[in-house]
């Protein structure tokens, strides 16, 4: 996937200040007006993923339960890829409301900022769009597996638990794109992060 490359920023601004909070970072932000409105507005966006998140992990649980009672064919009859499909849908529609904001956020910053990256926007999007593909064909998953066919169920399952995968790095990026308050914090220019990360990958 295309966003690989997001996670290798992150990791690198993490291993540069990993003592330092978030909230302190935000304080000392020199884009402060900019951040202080980005988050008050993805806040509850951010609050309402998270529950739906958390609502996907029961799920989960329940997928493993019965794959490890070796009756996973029973998750296509109980309704549950349903349940995964609708949280799946709902957590769609709050990462595109995320990016809205984002794109609003970043028209607001100079091109020099740390948090200045339109790229991201892509990237996201394209992860989006991966998702609701996926999310869309998860209804068909079903008529893939025949009944008493176990192996076909348990692929099927272990299909269902990489969509789910996706969807929770929907909510993730939420937080990813917020780790540039640590390089704006310590006053780097994105000019200065580029040659970080290209000092890093040689």
């Amino acid at each position: 996937m295309q966003h690989s490359s997001f996670f290798k920023k992150a990791s690198l601004l993490v291993a540069m200040a990993t003592t330092i909070t978030t909230t302190s970072f935000a304080a000392l932000a020199s884009n402060q007006g900019a951040i202080d409105a980005f988050e008050a507005k993805t806040k509850p966006i951010a609050q309402d993923a998270k529950v739906l998140s958390d609502k996907q992990l029961v799920l989960m649980d329940d997928f493993n339960q019965l794959m490890e009672s070796g009756n996973a064919a029973a998750v296509f009859q109980s309704g549950k890829v349903a349940e995964l499909q609708a949280l799946g849908e709902q957590t769609l529609v709050q990462a595109k409301l995320f990016v809205k904001e984002y794109e609003q956020f970043l028209a607001q910053l100079p091109k020099t900022s740390t948090c200045y990256t339109p790229e991201n926007v892509t990237e996201y999007n394209q992860l989006i769009n991966e998702v609701a593909t996926k999310n869309q064909s998860l209804s068909e998953l079903s008529s893939t597996v025949a009944p008493g066919d176990e192996m076909a169920a348990t692929m099927a399952v272990l299909n269902l638990q990489m969509h789910a995968g996706q969807v929770s790095g929907l909510v993730q990026m939420f937080q990813l794109v917020k780790m540039c308050y640590i390089t704006e914090a310590m006053g780097y220019t994105k000019q200065d992060v580029e040659r970080m990360q290209a000092e890093e990958e040689q």
